[in-house]
């Protein structure tokens, strides 16, 4: 796979899992700093999702800059596939060079958000004092202080074909969780995954337990425990 270099100034990073791409409007960021220093982002929570794979897919966003694809790209057996996303533009174009630079191939990336339901959105992506958010990019009912773009947003449900199985779902998205797992109900209920959230403090994980038991009740999914700021919802029944 050829690296293109995207057409900002950037620096590159490395720790035991691989290569990344750091833009330098992002550099700040905390996840940036980490892989700046060599270190990897969300270690433990890396570790057990590898020991969900067995032979399904991934479905994993939003990217930020790719810090969670090397490993996971090589968790997957066979021709398993790892699907990702990342509306933001300059950090689809950074994970795009993450992935080259990797040479990672089981992996398809989208320039796009996920919700129950397509249709085009404003993103934030800086804030009041024109500072990027990078990987705190988020939807926003209407356009609000900062610089936001119309983005799309796109259903899970339509990212991955219908005859893949997903063994780990995992997701990132500044509290649009829940839309996108909505859009993913179909994904859900095909493969029953470890589903992993990223949990902000204003959100009550026992709510989104109530939440996935209504969607898909013969999945028996609970609430299993936090970690490094994700939520892990563990299904009675694995998937076929």
């Amino acid at each position: 796979m050829s690296v293109t270099p995207p057409d900002f100034p950037y620096l590159t990073a490395v720790n035991a899992y691989g290569f990344y791409c750091i833009p330098e409007t992002f550099r700040k960021r905390e996840v940036s700093k980490l892989l700046m220093n060599g270190k990897i982002n969300e270690p433990r929570t890396l570790q057990l999702i590898q020991q969900f794979v067995r032979d399904g897919d991934i479905v994993s966003g939003g990217a930020f800059v790719g810090d969670f694809l090397p490993i996971m790209s090589r968790s997957l057996k066979g021709d398993a596939m790892l699907h990702s996303f990342e509306p933001n533009p300059v950090g689809y174009a950074a994970t795009s060079m993450t992935l080259a630079l990797n040479d990672l191939k089981n992996v398809r990336l989208s320039p796009v958000a996920v919700g129950s339901e397509q249709a085009i959105l404003p993103l934030q992506v800086s804030n009041a004092a024109g500072v990027a958010m990078g990987g705190t990019s988020k939807i926003v009912e209407q356009a609000s202080d900062g610089q936001t773009i119309d983005v799309e947003i796109t259903r899970i449900d339509d990212l991955v074909p219908k005859d893949r199985r997903v063994s780990v779902l995992q997701l990132d998205v500044e509290g649009y969780e829940w839309p996108a797992i909505e859009g993913a109900a179909a994904t859900i209920r095909a493969g029953h995954p470890l589903i992993v959230l990223e949990t902000l403090a204003a959100q009550d994980p026992k709510e989104v337990e109530a939440k996935l038991q209504e969607l898909c009740p013969e999945a028996g999914y609970t609430l299993m425990g936090m970690m490094e700021r994700n939520a892990f919802y563990k299904p009675v029944k694995l998937g076929t």
